[in-house]
C-alpha cells in the first residue's frame, strides 16, 4: 500500500515539475537559428523541457515524500493476503395461497448474505481462510408482521487453517470447515445460492417446507482429494453446524461426532477442477454419493434432553452434466432421525435442476423438489417446490436474477404460497 501510494504521488509531482520546467523555442527558417523568445519571422517550434533539470528535481521530491512516508507501516506474517467478496442483494415478495388466520403478504427489500472474507497464505498454497456473514431477510413467516427483522446478524462463517498435499492429492481443512455436500453442489451443479438453498439444507418453517438435514459448515476437519478421474471429501465433525451454540444449554458434549462424506467419479476426465469450473465454457459430467452418520444429534433450537437428541443419517447420489449451452443435475436421497425415546423420522426426496443458454449472458433457471416425511410411520409433510426464473450477467463481478417460486404441501395447513425474487449477485 505504501508503495503504491509513493508511486501515485511521486508522478504527479513530477508531472507538475516537468509542466514547470517548459520552455517555448522558436526558429528563424532563413537561418536556422533557434531563439527562446518571438519576434518577426520567427516560427513557434513547441515547448521543450531541460531534461537534466527535470531528473534532479524529480529525484529531490521522491527523496522528500519517500521521507514523509516512513510512518505510515502495514504488517504481516503472512507471505500474501487475499480479499474477497459475496453479496446477495435483493426484494421479495411472498403470497401465501391461503389467506386465513394471521397469514398475509409480506414483502420488503434484503441483504440474503454478505459474505466478506479474507486468506493469508503462510506460502504458496497454504493459507488461513476467515470469512464474515451477515444477513437482513424478511421475517421467515410471512404471516407474522410483514417486517423485516431487527439488526443484521453478523457471524463467522468459515475459520480454518488449509493446508495441501498431506496426503498424495489430499488435502485438509481445519476448523470451521467446509462441510463435504453443500459447498460441492452449490459450485458444480445448483449455482443460484442467492434465490435458494440446496434441496437438502433447505429448512422447515411454518410456510416453507424442506428437508434441513445439514448445513454447510461446522467445527471439524475435512480431508479433499482432487484426481482426474476422482475427488472426495471426508469429514469428522461436531454434528450440529456453525451456529450450533445459540444457547448456553446446547453445548452439551457427549463426545459423539458426525462422519460426513461425498464420492465423486468424474466421466470426462476433469476431477482435477472440480468447483473451479467456467460453466458457460467448460464440459463436464459427475456422478456422486454423499452421505452422513451422526449419533446424539442437537437441534439449536431446543433445550438438550432426551426428545432433543437424535441419531441422524443419510445417504444420497447426485448426477450432473454441464456444457456451454446447458446443465442438467438431479439427485435422490433418504434419511433418517432416531431419539432416544424411540420416535423415528424417515425423509424421502428428490431433485432436478437446470439451466439453459440459448444468449450470451443470459441463462433460464428451473429447478423442482419433491420431499415426504413420516413420524412414526405417520405421513406428516408432502412437499413440493417449484422454482424457476431469469439471470443476466451484467459484468464479471454482477449478475441478476428474476425469479419465481411456489411451495406446496398436501399435509401441513397454511404451507402454500408464492415467492417472486429480483436479486442481485456480486461478486469481487
Amino acid at each position: 500500500m505504501k508503495k503504491t501510494t509513493l508511486s501515485l504521488v511521486a508522478s504527479a509531482i513530477v508531472a507538475s515539475s516537468v509542466s514547470a520546467a517548459t520552455i517555448t523555442l522558436y526558429q528563424d527558417p532563413a537561418t536556422g537559428q533557434v531563439f527562446t523568445t518571438p519576434a518577426e519571422g520567427r516560427v513557434e517550434m513547441g515547448d521543450f523541457i531541460d531534461a537534466k533539470k527535470a531528473h534532479v528535481e524529480s529525484l529531490k521530491m521522491k527523496d522528500e515524500i519517500t521521507s514523509s512516508l516512513k510512518s505510515v507501516k502495514v504488517k504481516s506474517k503472512a507471505k500474501s493476503i487475499d480479499f474477497s467478496g459475496t453479496h446477495y442483494l435483493g426484494y421479495t415478495m411472498a403470497r401465501p395461497d391461503i389467506t386465513s388466520g394471521t397469514v398475509d403478504d409480506s414483502s420488503g427489500f434484503e441483504m440474503r448474505r454478505n459474505y466478506v472474507q479474507v486468506k493469508g497464505y503462510l506460502n504458496d498454497k497454504d493459507y488461513l481462510r476467515v470469512t464474515l456473514d451477515s444477513t437482513k431477510e424478511l421475517a421467515s413467516d410471512p404471516g407474522s408482521d410483514g417486517k423485516t427483522k431487527g439488526y443484521a446478524e453478523v457471524f463467522v462463517k468459515y475459520a480454518y487453517l488449509w493446508l495441501d498435499n498431506v496426503l498424495p492429492y489430499t488435502g485438509v481443512e481445519a476448523g470451521i470447515a467446509h462441510r463435504p455436500w453443500i459447498d460441492y453442489e452449490e459450485h458444480n451443479a445448483w449455482l443460484y445460492r442467492s434465490i435458494n438453498k440446496v434441496a437438502l439444507e433447505h429448512k422447515n418453517t411454518a410456510t416453507e417446507h424442506g428437508p434441513d438435514l445439514v448445513n454447510s459448515a461446522d467445527f471439524g476437519v475435512n480431508f479433499k482429494t482432487k484426481t482426474q478421474y476422482f475427488s472426495s471429501e471426508i469429514g469428522l465433525f461436531n454434528g450440529e453446524g456453525y451456529h450450533a451454540d445459540k444457547k448456553a444449554a446446547n453445548q452439551k458434549n457427549s463426545g459423539e461426532m458426525s462422519v460426513e462424506y461425498r464420492l465423486t467419479g468424474h466421466i470426462l476426465g476433469s476431477g482435477k477442477n472440480v468447483g473451479k469450473y467456467k460453466r458457460t465454457e467448460d464440459t463436464y459430467a459427475h456422478i456422486s454419493t454423499y452421505g452422513l452418520m451422526s449419533d446424539n444429534h442437537k437441534d439449536d433450537n431446543i433445550s438438550v434432553g432426551d426428545s432433543a437428541e437424535y441419531d441422524r443419517k443419510f445417504y444420497g447420489i447426485h448426477a450432473v452434466y454441464n456444457n456451454p449451452m446447458f446443465l442438467l443435475a438431479g439427485q435422490i436421497f433418504t434419511a433418517e432421525d432416531e431419539t432416544k425415546k424411540g420416535t423415528k423420522t424417515e425423509i424421502d426426496g428428490w431433485s432436478i435442476n437446470s439451466e439453459f443458454r440459448p444468449i450470451k449472458d443470459w441463462t433460464v433457471i428451473a429447478r423442482y423438489d419433491v420431499h415426504e416425511k413420516e413420524k412414526n410411520n405417520i405421513l406428516i409433510e408432502d412437499a413440493t417446490q417449484l422454482m424457476y426464473g431469469v439471470a443476466y450477467k451484467y459484468s464479471d463481478n454482477v449478475t441478476f436474477i428474476l425469479s419465481n417460486k411456489n411451495v406446496e404441501d398436501d399435509i401441513v395447513k397454511n404451507a402454500e404460497k408464492t415467492v417472486t425474487m429480483l436479486t442481485t449477485e456480486i461478486k469481487w
